[in-house]
C-alpha cells in the first residue's frame, strides 16, 4: 500500500510540474500576441503608406499636414465614399459579419 501510495505522490509531483510548465509556455506565448500584432501593423501601415506615395508626385516635398489634407479632399467625395462602402459591405459579406451601415 505504501509503495502504490509513493507511485502516486510521484506521479502527482510529475503532474504538477508539467501543469507549471505549460502554464509558463502558455503566459510566454501570451506575451507575444502584442508584439506579432505590433509587427503586422507596422507591415500594413508602410505596405499602405508605400501606396499611397506611388499616386502622389513628389511625396517629399509635401508636408504631412498636405497629405492629410489631400486625402480629406479625396475622401469627401461621394464617389470615393461609395466605393469604400461597397469594399467594406463586402469584406463584411464574405465573412458573414452584420454590416455597421
Amino acid at each position: 500500500m505504501s509503495k502504490k501510495l509513493d507511485r502516486m505522490k510521484s506521479q502527482k509531483a510529475q503532474a504538477e510540474q508539467k501543469l507549471r510548465y505549460y502554464q509558463h509556455q502558455e503566459k510566454m506565448l501570451e506575451h507575444r500576441i502584442p508584439e506579432l500584432t505590433s509587427k503586422a501593423r507596422t507591415h500594413r501601415l508602410c505596405t499602405r503608406g508605400g501606396m499611397l506615395e506611388s499616386f502622389l508626385i513628389c511625396p517629399g516635398e509635401l508636408t504631412d499636414d498636405q497629405v492629410m489634407e489631400l486625402l480629406k479632399l479625396s475622401f469627401r467625395q461621394q464617389e470615393v465614399a461609395l466605393a469604400l462602402a461597397k469594399m467594406i459591405h463586402d469584406v463584411q459579406e464574405a465573412r458573414n459579419v452584420p454590416t455597421l451601415l
